[in-house]
């Protein structure tokens, strides 16, 4: 760990394990604002307009990078500004960092990430209700990556004579399924960020293989993630979500839905890792 200054914001957080490497705002935030595989190119996004700013408009800005939301989705509720200071602390096995209470919201949002060996991190998102009554929501994180790559997003297999289906496939109003950016497969669906896009693009699924990934300029960040069968997830079934306009493309996975009684929390955890594309075949053969 040591503190640098990243495209504008002071005093963020570097994190290494091998090569990969992280970046974590606290001026606002948090965001994990910064990935690196080696001398890679930034594999998240960030906004060049927002970037390095940390005055308080009181309004929600992109940023880029990671962040934590809670589903389902709605304003102004999922917006709440994350333009505040980031309060850092020292964990037994990493780093959390929070920005306290939502007072739109009564929640608390916050990430842990704990450096694991060869090349990998572990992010545990937490939401915490600090108001006076019970909160149904699912943890969601969204990982907004760097223009001009491909989505791979794996499809649930199942027995092949089974009589019931096992594919949960929800569509955005403003999603087009004739969309060239948009590659049906056997195995995986593949979603291309195109900067000449004129619409945006979202679908989302049950995701029983537990990982996501996004593939660029020959380096994948893959997130995995448990997926549990049996549970209710949000946006009729979705344990991930992928959405893109002609700026970004984001890869979203998210918890279970939860009834949070005041002062109860819950965790959602992301194992990150990166490699070069020869080195991931399982993901090189769906692309």
């Amino acid at each position: 760990m040591k503190t640098v200054n990243f495209q504008g914001w002071k005093n963020c957080v570097e994190l290494k394990s091998g090569k990969f490497k992280l970046i974590v705002t606290t001026e606002i935030g948090p965001r994990i604002i910064g990935v690196f595989l080696g001398g890679s190119d930034n594999l998240v996004y960030v906004d060049p307009d927002t970037a390095g700013k940390t005055d308080d408009p009181g309004d929600w800005r992109i940023y880029g990078g990671h962040r934590l939301w809670h589903s389902p989705e709605a304003k102004p509720r999922s917006y709440a500004p994350d333009n505040s200071k980031v309060q850092l602390k020292k964990t037994a096995d990493g780093l959390c960092f929070s920005a306290g209470m939502e007072h739109s919201t009564g929640i608390e949002k916050s990430f842990s990430i704990k450096t694991l060996p060869a090349g990998k991190f572990a992010i545990t998102h937490k939401l915490k209700n600090c108001s006076l009554w019970n909160v149904e929501l699912a943890a969601w994180a969204l990982t907004v990556m760097a223009p001009g790559g491909n989505a791979v997003i794996p499809l649930p297999q199942g027995d092949k004579k089974a009589l019931l289906p096992n594919r949960y496939l929800t569509v955005w109003p403003y999603t087009d399924l004739s969309d060239k950016r948009l590659v049906w497969g056997s195995k995986a669906i593949l979603m291309k960020q195109d900067i000449k896009a004129k619409i945006p693009c979202k679908i989302g699924l049950n995701c029983e293989d537990g990982w996501l990934a996004y593939a660029n300029k020959g380096v994948v960040l893959k997130k995995s993630f448990q997926h549990m069968a049996d549970a209710e997830y949000p946006d009729n079934g979705c344990s991930i979500e992928v959405y893109t306009n002609n700026a970004m493309l984001e890869i979203e996975t998210l918890s279970p839905m939860f009834s949070l009684e005041p002062g109860a929390e819950l965790s959602h955890i992301e194992i990150w890792e990166a490699c070069g594309l020869e080195k991931c075949p399982q993901i090189a053969k769906l692309l």
